[in-house]
Formats: C-alpha cells, sequence, structure tokens
C-alpha cells in the first residue's frame, strides 16, 4: 500500500513549511498549496498553486488522491487591524474558503481534516461581547464552528488544534524581536511583568497534528497545544538567554507603561503579549490522545537559536 497522501495548506508559511517537512519525514507523501510555486521548494514536497483563497476557491483538483488534510492557511493577525471594516477580508480567507475545503473534502471522501486554529479563538469564545478581538481571533472561531456544523452532516473527521504564540528555526514577530534583542545584549524594560503564558514549539505543533491525523479519538476533538507549564514573559526571555548563551538584561518598568506606550506607538498587541496572561490548557489532547510534547521548552530553544550563534541575530 501506498503511503497516505496529506494535503497542508498554507505549505509556504512558518507552520507550514515545518509540516510539510514532518510529515514528509514521517513517511507521508505530501502536497502543500501556495499562492504561487515558490523558486526554492522542499525536496520530497509536491507543490500545487491555490491563488487566492476565497468561498469560490475550487479545490478538487488539488484533493485528487488526498487521504487526509492539514489546513494551515490564514489570513493571519496584524497589530493594526482591528474593527468591522477588516471583517470581509479575514471571512473571505479564514471562514469561507476553509468551508469550501471542507465541504469538498466531504464529497471526494476525504477521511481527516485537522483544522490550525488559535487559542486567540478561546479567548474569543469566552468573551464573546469583548471589542477589542481582532479580526484574526473572531475568524478563526467562526472558522471552528463552520467546521462543526459541516462534520454534523458529513462523514468528515474534523480535529481542531489551538496553539499558543508558536516559536522555531526562523519564526517571525515577537519571537524574533526577543531573540536578537537577547542576542545583542539590549536591555528590555520587562522585568516587572508577572504574567502567565504558554508557548510551543513548532516541532512540538507538527507533531501534535501527526497524532490527529491518525488517533481515531481526535474526531470531532477541539485541543488546545502547549510545550508545558505556562511561564512569565520575564521567565521566557531568560530562558530564550540560556539558549544563547547570553543573559537577558531585564529593566522593572509597570507593565501599565509599556501598554499605553503600546498604544501610543500603534504596537499595542504586542504590549498585549508581553504583558498579559495567556494560557492553554493542554488536558484533553493528553488524556484523551495521550499525547505529550516530545520537546522540552529548552531543545526546543536550543534548536530554534541555533543559528543565532553563528551571526545571524
Amino acid at each position: 500500500m501506498q503511503p497516505k497522501l496529506i494535503l497542508v495548506t498554507g505549505a509556504a508559511g512558518f507552520v507550514g513549511r515545518h509540516l510539510c517537512r514532518h510529515l514528509a519525514e514521517g513517511g507521508y507523501r505530501v502536497r502543500g498549496t501556495v499562492r504561487a510555486i515558490p523558486p526554492a521548494q522542499q525536496p520530497g514536497i509536491e507543490y500545487v498553486a491555490s491563488g487566492d483563497l476565497s468561498g469560490d476557491t475550487d479545490w478538487s483538483a488539488m484533493l485528487k488522491g488526498v487521504d487526509a488534510v492539514v489546513h494551515a492557511a490564514a489570513r493571519v493577525h496584524a497589530p493594526a487591524e482591528r474593527g468591522a471594516a477588516i471583517m470581509p477580508a479575514y471571512r473571505r480567507i479564514n471562514v469561507e474558503a476553509t468551508a469550501r475545503l471542507a465541504e469538498q473534502c466531504a464529497e471526494l471522501g476525504v477521511s481527516t481534516f485537522v483544522f490550525l486554529s488559535s487559542i486567540k479563538a478561546s479567548e474569543a469564545e469566552q468573551n464573546p461581547g469583548s471589542q477589542n478581538r481582532r479580526p484574526y481571533d473572531l475568524t478563526k472561531l467562526e472558522a471552528e464552528q463552520v467546521l462543526s456544523r459541516i462534520a454534523c452532516y458529513t462523514n468528515l473527521r474534523v480535529a481542531v488544534l489551538r496553539p499558543p504564540l508558536v516559536y522555531g528555526p526562523d519564526a517571525a514577530a515577537n519571537f524574533a524581536l526577543l531573540a536578537r534583542a537577547v542576542a545583542k545584549g539590549l536591555p528590555l524594560p520587562i522585568g516587572s511583568i508577572h504574567n502567565r503564558r504558554s508557548f510551543i514549539y513548532v516541532g512540538n505543533l507538527c507533531d501534535a497534528v501527526a497524532t490527529c491525523l491518525e488517533h481515531p479519538d481526535a474526531a470531532d476533538g477541539t485541543f488546545e497545544v502547549s510545550d508545558g507549564p505556562p511561564l512569565s514573559t520575564p521567565d521566557f526571555v531568560c530562558a530564550i538567554g540560556r539558549a544563547l548563551g547570553r543573559p537577558a538584561r531585564l529593566l522593572p518598568c509597570p507593565p501599565a507603561v509599556l501598554r499605553v506606550l503600546g498604544q501610543a506607538l500603534g504596537r499595542g498587541a504586542a504590549a498585549e503579549s508581553l504583558t498579559g496572561d495567556l494560557v492553554a490548557d493542554d488536558k484533553a489532547i493528553r488524556e484523551q490522545l495521550g499525547w505529550k510534547p516530545p520537546f522540552t521548552l529548552e531543545q526546543g530553544l536550543r534548536a530554534s537559536l541555533a543559528s543565532y550563534g553563528r551571526g545571524t541575530a
């Protein structure tokens, strides 16, 4: 028998690239969808161009012969994008394209659909009336709800993963900023923060995806995932320092001041991610699927930051 063929959407993204490699190394055949075929391609991955995603995207050719789908493609959040005006653009990709893909999976006999959502969907679910929710958070939750309805009237097995901040080699955004600052010995005004946040190494997330692809009890489940117990932002930055072999220079500064400065500079979301709480409860995936992260936080950070020791910081 041939190995299973897995379609990974968003294969050119940070998580998508690692997923394709992980699944291929695990013995799967992998087909990755990208907006346009990249000039530099990972060996062993079949790339197909999807173009811009919407509710009108025809996935049928991309789904030919596919056994399971991992849907990682999304319009990601940007710090300045809030409010109703930007919602249609997010909904078109994150909700409508997701629904269309799941419906065509069901029509064509694809057995399993693993959806990469976000821990932010949990926040949106718990605080539905909040005016501060970003379009990304809201549309990830909407996509989950649409997938749940599709699973109810089809034979499609849907598993939802809600990761917190994902870090790993070549990660961008806040993780890269923190790593560069520590690598260069820059002082960071976060010494007075006493919060609780969850993180997940991309290798652990890929392993959780592989578990959901195979475990029969993953169907219709929504699972939060993490490396383990939450850390404060200063503790996480100190762990980055240990992985780099450099001390983290933390200066005291009231979190309220950081939040005010963040808002003034148009970086309110980044300030909130540094100062606020965001804890993933991964009890369900550990107990129901027997999953545990194969890499510790320390191992994940060392692998993520190896290039910083070669002068790329």
